[in-house]
């Protein structure tokens, strides 16, 4: 697996290092740490400053890239300076090398904050063409522990297994658990008991079908995971209601230190009428959040003989 991890030397950056650093990385990772700095100076008398930026920021690769060779000693790591804005090089960065998954910090706006800031964590969610995981600072009810609670948000079979794929590749830390869910939109009762409709019956069956078919496959996902870690690492739950606000609340009451959820990269005119779970999520989102990219499956085209 390739990680990309992009750094600045600012405290989120600091708890991104620190997951880094707890991930158990099988011969044959690699890790690349890149920051960014406009080399470009147009007035002399600013010169010294922005060398000493530059030293520092170079200084700050080469301490990240030896902690992390020291703490994965099979993984292959390197590091990079780039001469540019931050959210253009990181941009390039991810195009030219292709990572797997990009890593940064985020500095722990949530909501209408995280929208307007235009941050740089918020446009790798939307541009970068690989998996993003924007980190925040866990919250301090979870410094005490050293488990770290993953929700692994499935929406359908088929999107699930390239979703499971990615989870078993990255290497976690010792003590993570996972917790696969699906968001079932609930029913609301009260349709269960007008004649006009479908019978209340038949309507109850099918949709508790549904919900025990769902369990089903997110059962064989969460089996992969044990099957891999070698113990019962993950579960697997169904959850009634509206998928952002079900994850969230999951998110606080289990409580959860990650996110982990596909996308799949609406944009424009179609995302603003449909509207966006993954990246409602992200903004709001108390924990850290990593969005996959899920390919859409291309439509097959359609000939006429006339």
């Amino acid at each position: 697996m390739k990680i990309l991890f992009a750094v600045d030397g600012s405290q989120c950056s600091k708890a991104a290092i620190a997951t880094a650093l707890t991930m158990r990385c099988p011969a044959g990772t690699e890790l690349m740490v890149v920051s960014a700095v406009d080399f470009f100076e147009p007035l002399p008398s600013l010169e010294g400053i922005k060398k000493r930026e530059i030293d520092e920021t170079e200084k700050l690769v080469q301490t990240v890239v030896e902690q992390l060779r020291e703490t994965h000693p099979h993984a292959v790591v390197t590091g990079a300076v780039r001469d540019g804005y931050a959210y253009e090089e990181i941009l390039d960065t991810c195009k030219e090398w292709k990572p797997d998954l990009l890593m940064l910090g985020s500095h722990g706006r949530t909501g209408i904050n995280f929208l307007m800031t235009g941050s740089v964590s918020r446009a790798m969610l939307q541009e970068a063409p690989c998996a993003v995981r924007v980190i925040r600072a866990r919250l301090e009810e979870h410094t005490q522990s050293d488990i770290h609670n993953v929700i692994v948000a499935l929406d359908d079979s088929e999107n699930s297994q390239t979703m499971i794929d990615h989870v078993l590749e990255f290497p976690w830390s010792e003590y993570t658990t996972f917790k696969c869910v699906n968001i079932v939109q609930e029913i609301h009762r009260g349709l269960l008991t007008e004649a006009e409709i479908t019978p209340a019956e038949v309507l109850s069956e099918h949709y508790n079908d549904m919900v025990a078919g769902n369990k089903a496959w997110l059962e064989v996902a969460s089996q992969k995971l044990n099957n891999k870690f070698g113990k019962r690492v993950a579960k697997a739950e169904v959850l009634l209601g509206e998928p952002r606000q079900a994850l969230l609340e999951l998110a606080k009451t289990w409580p959860a230190d990650l996110i982990v959820m596909g996308s799949h990269g609406r944009r424009g005119f179609e995302k603003a009428i449909i509207g966006s779970v993954s990246e409602a999520v992200a903004m709001h989102a108390s924990c850290s959040v990593e969005i996959i990219r899920i390919k859409s499956l291309a439509k097959k085209k359609v000939h006429f003989i006339v």
